[in-house]
């Protein structure tokens, strides 16, 4: 029994040397924004086929994941009518605090790009009309204000009798002098889409802010923004494998020792 509880502490010296999981963090947020100008429609403006239900941020080393569950994934192109390609994924855009207009209990109904949260980072979609997903570019947003860095769903919209969440954050700038691509360039990712459940959204974010916050903050919506989820996760460690082990084989060796007392 004493070759046990060796090895129990041997798999724990690993597991605090770095072998469990170090660096492995997750959080989810659930959508409880629905954000300014819904038109009286609440949470979901056109029906539930827009409905986001929340974001799941894993961050394990250095590979930053986001993984939003949706029923709008695999449906870009609906509603053709509204503007060229119909309605599209919304790029992500990401900080390190969450500064909203309103409380939890309003839903935040006074929020939008232009009173809320300045985004620190987005990621600006290939195709955002694909339904098997794609690429993205990580660019830092360098302006003092939404507006320098970012475009609103009234850019997406051409449809003048639409209605539609106005006032939100959908794309990144590409072309503004106040936005930047990161790390020399090379910071990109690539995104799938379960159909009817989930968009996934993974890069490494080594050398960036993001590799490093604590705390993260999220925007995302289609292109007309008839749903948006919007919160802060605060990263918690993912309990690793080896700790567990551990924990398990030292537990064993105590209830061997009760047992001959």
């Amino acid at each position: 029994m004493k070759r046990l509880l060796n090895a129990a502490i041997a798999v724990l010296a690993l597991a605090t040397g770095g072998g469990a999981q170090a660096g492995a963090f997750a959080d989810t947020i659930t959508d409880n924004y629905w954000g300014a100008d819904g038109h009286g429609y609440g949470d979901v403006i056109g029906g539930s086929t827009y409905n986001i239900n929340d974001a799941k941020i894993t961050r394990v080393n250095d590979v930053l994941t986001i993984t939003i569950g949706t029923n709008f994934a695999g449906h870009a192109g609906a509603d053709s009518f509204a503007g060229p390609g119909g309605i599209g994924y919304g790029d992500v855009f990401l900080a390190d605090t969450w500064n909203p207009v309103g409380t939890a209990t309003d839903h935040y109904t006074a929020d939008n790009a232009a009173n809320s949260t300045i985004w620190d980072y987005g990621f600006n979609l290939a195709n955002r009309w694909s339904n098997t997903g794609g690429t993205f570019t990580l660019y830092k947003l360098n302006g003092a204000t939404n507006a320098q860095n970012i475009s609103n769903s009234e850019s997406f919209i051409t449809c003048t009798s639409c209605t539609y969440r106005n006032g939100q954050e959908v794309a990144v700038k590409t072309n503004s002098s106040t936005v930047s691509t990161t790390v020399k360039g090379l910071n990109s990712g690539t995104w799938t889409v379960l159909a009817d459940k989930s968009l996934q959204f993974t890069i490494n974010v080594a050398g960036t802010d993001l590799a490093k916050f604590s705390t993260i903050a999220m925007h995302w919506g289609e292109t007309c923004q008839n749903d948006v989820i919007e919160g802060v996760v605060r990263l918690t460690p993912i309990p690793g494998t080896l700790p567990l082990l551990a924990a398990g084989l030292a537990g064993l060796y105590w209830m061997r020792r009760r047992r001959r007392a």
